[in-house]
């Protein structure tokens, strides 16, 4: 009876886990395969000292939990660590979120923490 249970846990955790939108760092060789495969990507700019940022990382947390976002990849670019991609990509600012579906930006987020509205812009990326 217990290794059941324990398998059903194991299970149950498996499959949420699988649920869960990528979230990595800003590779650029995998944002542009991302994007030429027509795949939901959103760009998040973030910095380690900033309120708004901390934030927005929770979330980001409890949005990519759920499963109709599973296939959306999720690329954080930090400010201070990634100037080079900041100037590549021509950003310069903190706590953005930029959405595509696939080559096509279909919207940008700038300093917003409220969970319903980065819902509708992560949604406009699927």
């Amino acid at each position: 009876m217990r290794f059941s249970r324990v398998l059903i846990g194991a299970l149950l955790s498996a499959l949420s886990v699988s649920a869960l939108a990528d979230v990595i760092h800003f590779d650029a060789q995998t944002y542009d395969e991302l994007r030429r495969e027509g795949k939901p990507v959103i760009v998040h700019t973030d910095a380690t000292w900033c309120p708004i940022c901390k934030k927005q990382k929770e979330v980001l947390s409890a949005i990519e939990q759920e499963p109709r976002f599973q296939p959306v990849t999720v690329m954080v670019v930090d400010i201070d660590a990634d100037k080079d991609i900041m100037q590549s990509l021509h950003l310069s600012k903190r706590s953005l979120f930029i959405a595509y579906k696939g080559e096509t930006e279909v919207g940008r987020s700038m300093a917003d923490t409220d969970k319903d509205s980065i819902e509708a812009l992560f949604a406009k990326a699927l």
